[in-house]
């Protein structure tokens, strides 16, 4: 049994002038967030956004949140497996989409 599981959470942030991508202030895109907690724990949105939030992310959505495996992980992103293994070791990891999310689809949710 481990004593961790990886969580998966989707949600929305908009990029500060601090933001680690370098995407325009106020520009809005979905992300992917990964976050280490011990096995069976509830998902920790506080700490997911935290950790968004001292890389560079404000107004940050999270609107949902389950437990993954990292074989699951090979039809999500190519970079997704990589995320999850980063999470494991240090606790978090993200990965933000390329292409914003304009106000229409953060409206037509």
């Amino acid at each position: 049994m481990n004593d961790f599981d990886v969580l998966i959470l989707c949600a929305d942030a908009a990029g500060t002038a601090d933001n680690t991508v370098g995407y325009p202030v106020g520009q809005t895109h979905a992300v992917l967030v990964f976050l280490r907690e011990p096995a069976g724990a509830s998902p920790n949105f506080e700490k997911a956004a935290a950790e968004l939030g001292r890389r560079g992310w404000s107004d940050i959505n999270i609107s949902e949140a389950a437990p993954v495996s990292v074989a699951s992980l090979d039809s999500v992103h190519p970079q997704a497996r990589a995320a999850y293994h980063d999470a494991l070791n240090d606790g978090f990891a993200a990965l933000v989409f390329s292409e914003p999310i304009t106000q229409a689809d953060l409206t037509n949710r």
